[in-house]
């Protein structure tokens, strides 16, 4: 049985057919569902390195960590704005991409949140660069369509999503400007300044705080700015290693830091979330 879907063949462009083990265009292009059940849509030329994306490693730090409710907070009121602000009176249901989707905790619990409030028509689709994350995705919600592409390729149809997720992630405006919908939402997620701020000051001796982050350029209007702001209570050696794990500090960090990182067995910082909620403005 075929059903349609909201990818398009990143070879021609053409929309993409759900069969039982693979997506098909009507030029023969196809690309065969993994046991997972996500498709792998990234063209050799849009990898830009051999491996791109977190590590496994990485992403299992994350999932571990957010799976212990430390985000919870934030999640939430993502998914309320969502809810708010994508439009859900169409009879035929809504269209919803995470961009940069992780190993998918933030999209699964908004697929959980929109159906438990009867939106249980919202087509919901996921997509990261890398395979791991996808990997994982997919194991954690079977009823979101998963594909392995990059954010500044995006496999999808021309103005065919309502409302767009990219939490912490890279993201081409254009792209984003291109699939949805006249007057469909983005939802940016950024840092705020304070964001883990003690937790850095662990590692290093004067940390900066954050920058801004979350603008973005033409054709969008913002909607509104929301700051998320908490303090967190790491229970134990292995949760704060696993938030090391998962942020680019592991990468900026000396082994010296990482040692009395291991000696503590909890820890407070701060969650600092900024939320931008924007508009195509046509």
């Amino acid at each position: 049985m075929e059903r349609k879907s909201l990818f398009q063949c990143p070879v021609c462009k053409k929309a993409l057919v759900q069969g039982e083990k693979e997506y098909r265009c009507n030029k023969g292009h196809s690309f065969d569902i993994s046991r997972k059940g996500y498709v792998n849509l990234l063209l050799p030329n849009h990898k830009g390195s051999g491996n791109p994306g977190d590590s496994k490693e990485m992403l299992q730090s994350r999932r571990d960590f957010l799976n212990k409710g430390y985000y919870e907070g934030f999640s939430d009121r993502l998914n309320a704005l969502s809810s708010h602000y994508i439009p859900n009176d169409d009879a035929n249901g809504i269209s919803i991409l995470d961009a940069g989707c992780g190993e998918g905790y933030y999209i699964s619990r908004l697929k959980n949140s929109l159906w438990a409030s009867g939106m249980e028509k919202t087509d919901i689709y996921g997509i990261d660069v890398s395979k791991a994350a996808i990997n994982l995705a997919s194991g954690r919600d079977k009823a979101i369509r998963f594909a392995v592409a990059s954010t500044y390729h995006l496999p999808l149809l021309d103005r065919c999503l309502d409302g767009i997720l990219c939490i912490f992630s890279p993201r081409d405006e254009k792209e984003f400007l291109r699939v949805l919908k006249p007057k469909g939402k983005l939802i940016v997620a950024a840092p705020g300044p304070k964001h883990l701020y003690s937790f850095k000051k662990e590692l290093y001796e004067n940390p900066e705080y954050i920058g801004q982050k979350g603008t973005v350029g033409e054709g969008f209007s913002v909607l509104e700015c929301v700051n998320i702001s908490y303090g967190i209570s790491l229970e134990s050696t292995q949760d704060i290693m696993n938030l090391l794990s998962m942020t680019p500090y592991t990468r900026h960090t000396d082994q010296d830091a990482v040692e009395k990182l291991k000696r503590l067995n909890a820890l407070e910082t701060e969650v600092d979330i900024n939320i931008i909620v924007y508009q195509k403005l046509r």
